[in-house]
């Protein structure tokens, strides 16, 4: 949202409006980040109440105005689009300051988008030197940049307030590197993260094609004149997209094991789960290695933790 300027009162109204039908629907899934669900104003089904507290509402005053929600265990929900004490006018006024609350929302929520990416990629790339780069298709700014956003960060004068990666369950590489398991190490293979950072392995090209199977495809090159690699891609690798598309961000499911042969150049696709539900597949665009991944201690968090 926020991509078509300035919108007539009438368009953010009838968004409210839908905002409200989705908070009433009692979705399992938190429809709304927090920073938005509070513009949202309640739908029009208050009851009056006496001074103990206790509902004074009719329940067999005229149903006019209100709408049927979906189905539950109990039966079809109903929530009236108008307070009991409540006019036209009224209701119309509270829509309407919602509506240039939600206006203000998307013009802070266009506005925070580059100075979040800025304050996000320098964090990091003070964390290690090198990190956010082109030539080596490494960052890890833009994916905290976009959770953030996702999750509803807003004001950019807060960015340098911006939620780390540990609060997403992540490990960096820098703090806990990955370790191969001693079988593995001792055939000479090397983890790919290590690979990549080391200058063994480069990697030519990275890009998201959807999620699940095959939709992560890499192309890899080995830097060796003379030596067979042996790389594995472990799983909870994370890779970013590289600007603000707004697609999915992928993690590597399961280990994928590369064999490179003194200068070859190869290309590979490897299955990866979706990190952003709310967020369209991925459809070609370049991703880049971060420096961060989740192992199999939190990874089982992580429906829960991306649901957003």
């Amino acid at each position: 949202a926020g991509g078509r300027g300035v919108r007539s009162e009438d368009d953010l109204i009838s968004v409210i409006q839908t905002m409200q039908q989705l908070q009433a629907a009692g979705s399992v899934m938190n429809v709304l980040p927090p920073a938005l669900a509070n513009i949202v104003p309640p739908e029009q089904n208050s009851d009056r109440r006496n001074n103990q507290g206790q509902s004074e509402r009719n329940v067999d005053e005229e149903d006019e105005g209100v709408y049927e929600g979906p189905k539950t265990k109990m039966g079809k929900k109903k929530a009236r689009r108008r307070r009991p004490d409540e006019t036209d006018e009224q209701y119309r006024e509270r829509l309407a300051e919602a509506a240039r609350k939600y206006q203000e929302y998307l013009a802070n929520r266009k506005a925070v988008r580059k100075p979040l990416r800025e304050e996000c990629a320098r964090h990091y790339n003070e964390m290690v030197d090198g990190s956010e780069s082109s030539t080596t298709k490494r960052g890890t700014g833009m994916l905290m940049a976009h959770l953030n956003y996702v999750g509803g960060a807003c004001k950019p004068h807060d960015v340098a307030s911006f939620k780390q990666h540990s609060h997403f369950g992540f490990k960096h590489q820098s703090e806990s590197p990955r370790k191969l398991s001693k079988a593995r190490a001792r055939t000479g293979a090397i983890e790919f993260h290590e690979a990549v950072t080391s200058g063994k392995v480069k990697i030519v090209s990275a890009t998201g094609h959807s999620f699940g199977s095959k939709s992560l495809h890499l192309s890899l090159k080995s830097t060796s004149n003379s030596a067979q690699v042996t790389v594995v891609l472990c799983s909870g690798t994370i890779f970013q997209h590289i600007s603000w598309v707004h697609k999915q961000n992928l993690m590597v499911i399961a280990d994928c094991v590369i064999e490179l042969f003194p200068g070859e150049k190869l290309r590979i696709q490897v299955n990866a789960h979706c990190m952003n539900s709310s967020c369209s597949c991925s459809s070609g665009e370049q991703m880049y290695l971060t420096d961060l991944y989740m192992d199999d201690k939190v990874r089982s968090r992580f429906s829960n933790m991306f649901n957003m």
